[in-house]
């Protein structure tokens, strides 16, 4: 019996804290109200939040009827994150890359950011750039990391300019570090981010293509709320497609234009997804959308998708590193 009893308190807690997370200010009768917990019940998951300062208690307000009550709020600095992107710097005359680090709260709240040049692309700097940030006097429980290439048990089996390749992240920060550290594809995250910033629906299937300037797409298929990939997690190295395994990265906007149709045309072919979630930087929305409306082959498929076009890189690769770090938590965005 008393097995069962602590499964339910556990199953409540777990939804009164996932309420408050989503709601961020309630008071006792909101809480039950809303999740369908007792009064009784909520009275005393609400003591053991205030001790373990999940919640904190706030001032005293007048509820539409009846005494003035408690008004509390959810701490999102009881937890923080490191968020880091390894991208291409922009503005650069030649192409270089740089480590893009945050330190955010459970809200997304940024409480430290720099960035630093990855010139020097050796394992051992980007062990000391994780190290700089834990040096630092705000704590994290997870670190998250969006990386060019692709990663199939531990170790890098494509990446930008090949540079990456065999390289093992997390074998060699575990030896320094007990901190999780989290990686996932950079297409893929940003395709997630920019599903969950547009709050779009989990049961669309989403093809998300990343097509960064002077180099190769990557490409995403997320359906039903989760990422799918093939064998060794190659799935989405738009560089091995036919038409541009042997061809050089674009020179031109019209160059990247005629690669982005044909990959259109092709996942269009094959996944039929309701929408394409598109990042290209270097070719203008307009210029992608009027050169979709006039090509024939996408004209002559039945599967006519919605195209969303990511107009802040930075926000939705954000939002998908909080959803990469938060995976398995009752918080996951």
């Amino acid at each position: 019996m008393s097995k069962n009893k602590n499964l339910i308190r556990d199953k409540n807690l777990a939804v009164l804290k996932s309420f408050l997370f989503t709601k961020g200010t309630a008071l006792k009768a909101e809480m039950a109200k809303e999740t369908g917990i007792s009064v009784v019940t909520i009275n005393t998951l609400v003591k053991e939040l205030v001790e373990k300062k999940i919640i904190l208690e706030g001032d005293l307000v007048q509820p539409p009827l009846g005494r003035p009550a408690i008004c509390y709020h959810f701490n999102y600095d009881q937890q923080h994150f490191l968020l880091l992107s390894i991208q291409e710097k922009k503005a650069a005359i030649h192409r270089t890359l740089e480590i893009v680090g945050k330190i955010v709260n459970l809200a997304g709240e940024i409480k430290y950011e720099k960035n630093i040049d990855f010139t020097e692309i050796s394992l051992d700097f980007f062990l000391d750039t994780l190290n700089h940030f834990v040096q630092l006097d705000i704590a994290f429980t997870k670190i998250g990391l969006s990386f060019p290439g692709k990663i199939y048990h531990g170790v890098v089996l494509s990446s930008w300019e090949s540079l990456f390749d065999q390289w093992e992240f997390e074998k060699a920060w575990a030896k320094q570090s007990t901190i999780p550290l989290l990686i996932q594809n950079d297409t893929h995250l940003l395709t997630v981010g920019t599903s969950i910033q547009q709050k779009l629906s989990k049961t669309e299937t989403i093809v998300g293509i990343f097509y960064p300037e002077n180099s190769m797409p990557g490409i995403t298929i997320y359906a039903n709320g989760s990422l799918i990939e093939g064998g060794h997690n190659l799935a989405g190295e738009a560089k091995f497609l036919p038409h541009l395994i042997d061809s050089p990265t674009p020179e031109t906007p019209k160059e990247l234009t005629t690669n982005l149709l044909e990959i259109l045309a092709i996942y269009n072919a094959v996944i039929a997804p309701d929408r394409f979630v598109i990042s290209a930087d270097s070719v203008t929305e307009t210029t992608i959308q009027q050169a979709v409306e006039q090509s024939v082959i996408l004209d002559k498929q039945i599967n006519q998708p919605q195209l969303l076009f990511v107009d802040d890189f930075q926000t939705a690769l954000t939002y998908g590193l909080r959803w990469l770090v938060t995976t398995d938590s009752i918080y996951q965005l």
